[in-house]
């Protein structure tokens, strides 16, 4: 999944965004762009254009197919201030993203469930750990990351050890949290088969 694939492509996003990957590198294509933002390659063109009549980049042409852009003092400091914006559109993002985890978590011990696995060490696995470990008002704590890939097993993510699914009963808990929306179904099925109780189940993608 592309990490922007979320993001509005707003005119302040794509100007903030050319004028960043240009910052890293002068030598980004045009096509690289336009694929790392996800627009087409006339837009980026045009783009790069305005840039140049505003004074924002320079752009070099060594060849038909090399061409160097160079940002300029004008254009860092536009840049600048695009990022501050960006950095508190996308702390916003966080904010309400952290509310939705605590507000779960809230849930989760209104229904009796203290201590916890999870089970799924991925992405949302991090993200309810990262909400624990900064939430001043969660009373759910987690033993320990359950994953079926064993090439996992023994890692950590951040304090929390990943278990293979035969350590279950070494900790002693109220209930499994499964934490992936893609294998929920799988995993479900074989935690019952070893007859895990069903109601000791949690499911955040319910």
């Amino acid at each position: 999944m592309n990490k922007n694939q979320f993001f509005k492509p707003t005119v302040l996003y794509k100007e903030y965004m050319i004028l960043d990957m240009i910052e890293k590198d002068s030598r980004v294509t045009q096509r690289e762009i336009s694929k790392e933002i996800g627009i087409a390659l006339s837009m980026v063109n045009d783009h790069l254009d305005q840039f140049e009549k505003e004074k924002l980049v320079k752009r070099i042409k060594h060849s038909t197919k090399h061409v160097e852009y160079l940002i300029t003092k004008i254009g860092i400091e536009r840049r600048k201030v695009l990022n501050i914006g960006y950095l508190n559109a996308t702390k916003e993002l966080y904010f309400q993203a952290k509310d939705t985890f605590e507000k779960f978590l809230a849930q989760v011990k209104d229904k009796g469930f203290t201590n916890i696995l999870l089970y799924g060490a991925g992405e949302v696995a991090e993200m309810i750990l990262h909400a624990i470990m900064t939430s001043k008002t969660n009373e759910v704590n987690v033993l320990a990351v359950i994953d079926d890939d064993l090439s996992k097993v023994g890692q950590k993510i951040g304090n929390y050890v990943i278990i293979p699914r035969e350590s279950i009963h070494d900790f002693e808990h109220d209930g499994i949290l499964i934490t992936t929306y893609t294998k929920k179904d799988l995993i479900k099925d074989k935690l019952l088969q070893i007859d895990y109780p069903i109601e000791n189940i949690i499911e955040f993608f319910e």
